[in-house]
């Protein structure tokens, strides 16, 4: 036997070896599983948590009283600061009083805000708190999901059922104002 038709034949079985394993390792062990996401939620909708700071928060609620309001005046100002702010000017014997309310805010169990009176001023007079809440809460304007509540000295802010664009939903985390922690959850609708 010539030593070149061995070299030959070796070398002729390992080139047909290597495209059997090539073939082998291709279509025959390659994984069955779809080149899809692993994983897919089930869930109606997808939560995004956010924060911001108070000037932003102050810049998205007057944008909201804007849009609520279609730009009348509604004759009061929100604003949060160390703690969240009613201003408003009312007229009490034809003179105008400037009525100064302030909340400290509180997240619920359900995502939702409880504003509770920690300081009332109405001009230098020494009125009851729960008249004063009550006569915002008739004499003033306010969305659908914002309840005054005068027997408790407290607003409670449904943010469940706050209408924004796509019906996208917001649930509070934290408001801590002093801290400036304030965080969200968007919960957007998906089909």
């Amino acid at each position: 036997m010539n030593y070149w038709k061995i070299i030959c034949v070796v070398l002729l079985l390992i080139i047909v070896g290597f495209f059997i394993w090539i073939y082998v390792s291709i279509f025959v062990l390659s994984p069955t599983e779809s080149g899809g996401p692993a994983l897919i939620s089930n869930r109606k909708t997808v939560e995004f948590q956010t924060s911001t700071t108070k000037a932003d928060l102050n810049k998205l609620i007057a944008t909201y009283i804007d849009d609520f309001t279609k730009d009348e005046d509604i004759g009061y100002d929100v604003y949060v600061g160390n703690t969240v702010t009613f201003q408003a000017e009312a007229e009490f014997f034809n003179e105008p009083v400037q009525l100064t309310l302030k909340f400290s805010p509180k997240v619920v169990d359900d995502g939702n805000v409880l504003l509770t009176l920690q300081n009332l001023s109405v001009g230098a007079l020494p009125l009851p708190v729960s008249s004063v809440m009550s006569f915002v809460s008739k004499q003033y304007k306010f969305p659908k999901w914002v309840t005054v509540i005068p027997k408790d000295k407290t607003i409670y802010l449904a943010l469940d059922r706050l209408k924004l664009k796509g019906d996208t939903k917001v649930r509070a985390d934290a408001l801590n104002l002093k801290k400036d922690d304030i965080s969200f959850t968007l919960l957007v609708p998906v089909k």
